[in-house]
């Protein structure tokens, strides 16, 4: 989401978000509509076709005012013949002239499009790495402000400006075309998801697998100076499909948190609560082992 909206998972955390934090996507103009087709500026076919019958006019010796009557009659339907035919060629034109030049300038825009979300995605991941590339991108030298969960779908902040659309046929193919490129801008398939380093997370799911996850988040809070007490404070894991020991007691209820991350049984991370509100978030999660979590450590 855009870190202008703290509602909701987002790229980055609002309330702290650092001061050198990346750019805000730039603004895109869309090209105005393809103009209303017009009649050509000067009737090229109504005069030429005038002039040339007021020439084989002159040439015949006719007499009389009923010949002259019959040749301006002639001389005047060809003029209107011929600004008809300039109407509608004309207007056939520059209809085409200018569906062209918008379709072209709507290839270009697809393509600034394609390097913006490229260049965002790549400057997100530089500034919010994912729990396995702490300490090995530039973001190791900046404070570490937010806890990343990992990587999936979000706002790219980038805004299309412009409403062509509003002066096509709806059954224009165009009109779709603008909608999808809208989605597009609009989206970025892997950004950072992230929250406060002051929420409290809860990972569930498999053996191995919760727990490679509840250690990566917990090595992101010790490169922010938590010790390893509070990251493990701040990050349980909450195994599924294992059967208790003989003997073993119930397990006590868990404490609430903030954010619940769940992990399928092949891997799929999705995010179910966020700020004790439920949603329903895919994401690609980092794995770390649980050798180098302290938490783990015997």
């Amino acid at each position: 989401m855009d870190p202008s909206n703290s509602g909701t998972l987002s790229t980055s955390a609002t309330s702290s978000t650092p001061l050198t934090s990346p750019r805000v996507a730039p603004r895109v103009r869309l090209p105005p509509a393809p103009a209303r087709p017009r009649p050509t500026a000067a009737p090229v076919a109504a005069m030429s076709t005038g002039a040339v019958l007021s020439g084989c006019g002159a040439l015949v010796p006719w007499t009389g005012p009923p010949a002259v009557l019959v040749s301006s009659v002639l001389t005047a339907l060809a003029v209107l013949v011929g600004w008809a035919v300039d109407r509608v060629v004309g207007a056939t034109l520059s209809a085409r002239r200018e569906r062209s030049r918008f379709l072209e300038s709507l290839d270009a825009v697809d393509e600034v499009v394609a390097r913006l979300r490229a260049a965002r995605s790549r400057e997100l991941a530089d500034w919010y790495p994912t729990a396995d590339r702490v300490g090995a991108s530039d973001a190791g030298r900046r404070p570490t402000r937010v806890l990343v969960l990992g990587v999936g779908r979000a706002s790219s902040g980038l805004v299309l400006e412009g409403r062509p659309e509003d002066d096509l046929e709806a059954a224009d193919p165009a009109v779709a075309r603008l909608a999808r490129l809208r989605a597009e801008a609009a989206t970025l398939d892997e950004a950072p998801l992230c929250v406060p380093l002051s929420s409290t997370v809860r990972v569930v799911g498999p053996p191995v697998v919760a727990e490679a996850v509840a250690s990566g988040l917990r090595r992101q809070l010790r490169s922010a100076g938590a010790s390893a007490a509070q990251a493990a404070e701040a990050v349980d894991c909450v195994l599924v499909g294992t059967v208790p020991a003989v003997g073993d007691l119930p397990a006590a209820e868990p404490p609430p948190v903030d954010t619940v991350v769940v992990i399928g049984p092949d891997g799929e991370a999705t995010v179910t609560l966020k700020d004790g509100r439920p949603c329903r978030q895919s994401l690609r999660v980092a794995f770390v082992s649980v050798f180098d979590d302290p938490a783990r450590r015997v």
